[in-house]
């Protein structure tokens, strides 16, 4: 089987890592379904937002395997599959940008490895937390709130590195028609709402609800594009 078959399964796959994450982390693994029940009657906003904190520590831990299963699968397992895809892209695309897919590539490869840190970050903070027994709430807290910062910063909140990869890609595909133009333009918007999440950290642009959805717009657009990624690369009888 040839390199872009490869890469087309892979789309395939990350689109369902997408779909597996979206379901486990926004339903199952829902910490807002669980009441707070160590409010007072009429608590302050300070008080709301550390015991908010606090019960979804205490949910994580709770559920520390599904919580591990979870960013094995679309942290770990979507890094090195993502890591076939950049390769099979850029084996395909390469020949009418070379030098442009060059700069693509090597972004993909730093998504793929900033997915992978994040991750592995994640699962060693896990480990952390629930067997070292020596832990003050207010440790926990801190090392739990030091783990979100970082982890959010590595593309958890700011999806930046891989926006480029996917505009980029689109952008050569839709030049040079590639694969079916809707798939390179949907491609671009995904790339775009990416790149936007870098700037939802301005005061002026915080309060507005599309930026508060760009991340969110994002990863379900992404699953549409790997979709249509994989079939127009299973589909192209190309023999790289």
């Amino acid at each position: 089987m040839t390199i872009q078959k490869w890469g087309g399964l892979a789309a395939l796959t990350e689109a369902c890592i997408y779909l597996f994450g979206f379901v486990l982390f926004f339903s199952i693994l829902d910490p807002s379904n669980v009441e707070m029940t160590s409010c007072a009657a009429a608590p302050c906003i300070e008080d709301v937002a550390v015991d908010k904190s606090q019960r979804n520590v205490e949910f994580m831990l709770d559920n520390q395997d599904s919580y591990f299963l979870g960013y094995f699968v679309c942290g770990i397992v979507f890094s090195f599959v993502l890591l076939i895809l950049v390769q099979a892209i850029y084996r395909r695309f390469k020949p009418l940008a070379p030098e442009l897919m060059c700069f693509a590539t090597t972004v993909g490869y730093l998504w793929a490895a900033i997915v992978l840190a994040s991750s592995l970050i994640f699962l060693t903070s896990l480990d952390v937390l629930t067997n070292d027994n020596h832990h003050s709430i207010e440790q926990t807290m801190m090392i739990y709130q030091s783990v979100s910062i970082v982890i959010d910063a590595l593309g958890g909140g700011i999806e930046l590195v891989g926006a480029i990869w996917v505009l980029i890609v689109s952008y050569v595909g839709l030049k040079k028609s590639i694969f079916h133009p809707w798939v390179h333009f949907w491609g671009i918007v995904v790339g775009i709402s990416g790149v936007l999440t870098l700037f939802s950290g301005l005061s002026f642009l915080s309060t507005l609800f599309l930026f508060e959805m760009m991340t969110a717009i994002f990863g379900l657009g992404q699953i549409v594009w790997f979709i249509g990624l994989g079939f127009g690369m299973l589909r192209e009888n190309n023999p790289i």
